[in-house]
């Protein structure tokens, strides 16, 4: 599961950069600042610190820089396998960069996972969307525990973000619940369980795969439904 989330293409300069305006508040043009000082260190203090940034950063964005944001905590950004950040001539805020090697780094620490759970409900539909991803990739029992919680949400926003983190989660006690949420009246909410289902590879799903594609009225759920069952069979 992992090697297939590190297929991806090559991502332009340009992109990195306008990622970087997500991550914090860049300088004014020519004013770009060293690669290593005291600031940009400081926002990796501890994780809890660099999630209360990252949440606050996405809030009220631009949808294509929201987009560009959650790719990065997707770990579809492909510009992280380059190798470290630093030192990069074409960056433009160093407190940025650092910001977003942390999003790129393995995440286990529970602290974290009540303020992402709380995110999942927040009002900003970026926030939402970063948290529910962010919380997908904590390894820890806690976060799926979470996340299969919100997955029963009154809110089908909710529920939406929640089906796309256990989609990142690789954990087989996602399956039955995302099978399940194949039926949930909200589009979006089917929509985003048969791409977790997919991104799973979850063989179990087979069936209940197909009947989403013959069946749902919503041609963007059948699209998933499709897209889920071509990775079924490659996988």
């Amino acid at each position: 599961m992992t090697s297939k989330m590190s297929r991806v293409a090559g991502a332009s300069a340009c992109t990195l950069i306008a990622l970087a305006t997500v991550g914090a508040a860049c300088t004014r043009e020519g004013a770009a600042q060293p690669a290593a000082t005291p600031t940009s260190t400081a926002v990796i203090a501890d994780d809890s610190a660099a999630l209360a940034r990252l949440l606050s950063a996405v809030r009220g964005v631009d949808p294509l820089l929201c987009e560009l944001a959650t790719r990065s905590v997707d770990m579809h950004a492909s510009w992280s396998h380059w190798g470290p950040l630093g030192d990069n001539p074409l960056e433009v805020d160093s407190a940025a960069t650092v910001l977003l090697a942390w999003i790129q780094r393995d995440h286990s620490d529970p602290n974290v996972v009540p303020r992402l759970r709380a995110a999942m409900g927040d009002p900003d539909a970026c926030v939402r969307r970063v948290a529910g991803s962010f919380l997908g990739r904590i390894d820890h029992p806690s976060a799926t525990t979470a996340l299969l919680a919100a997955l029963d949400d009154a809110r089908a926003e909710t529920r939406s973000v929640a089906a796309l983190g256990l989609g990142l989660s690789e954990k087989p006690a996602a399956i039955a619940p995302l099978v399940k949420r194949l039926k949930d009246e909200s589009a979006a909410v089917r929509r985003a369980s048969a791409w977790a289902l997919g991104s799973l590879e979850a063989q179990a799903a087979l069936l209940p795969l197909i009947e989403s594609l013959e069946r749902d009225p919503d041609a963007r759920v059948r699209q998933a439904a499709a897209w889920a069952l071509g990775e079924l069979h490659g996988g």
